[in-house]
């Protein structure tokens, strides 16, 4: 990332449950990197009004809740706000780095 200012992504998943686990991997990799990215995560019941809400730069949605970007993508479109699926294996195995990188290569 070329700017200091710091990227606001948002992970979803069905419940909150899991992604908040992956969401502490990644943000300790991007501390650890010095990479100005606050990581945050909600249910997907609850995406959409932090879509509206709140200033997003990125969201990645956890595998399980594929189905959501059809709910979703309106508002995602309105917002202009990217979004991307996280890989099962890097959820699965809570692989902070590996979902860190995508989301420097995506966002």
């Amino acid at each position: 990332m070329e700017t200091t200012e710091e990227k606001r992504i948002l992970l979803t998943c069905t419940a909150g449950i899991t992604s908040g686990l992956l969401v502490k991997n990644i943000q300790n990799a991007a501390n650890e990197k010095g990479v100005p990215l606050h990581v945050y995560s909600a249910p997907a019941i609850v995406a959409e009004q932090a879509i509206q809400n709140q200033q997003i730069d990125g969201l990645m949605i956890g595998p399980q809740s594929e189905y959501e970007v059809e709910r979703l993508k309106d508002f995602l479109t309105v917002k202009a706000v990217p979004y991307k699926l996280i890989r099962k294996e890097d959820y699965e195995s809570f692989d902070g780095e590996s979902v860190l990188a995508d989301i420097l290569q995506f966002f």
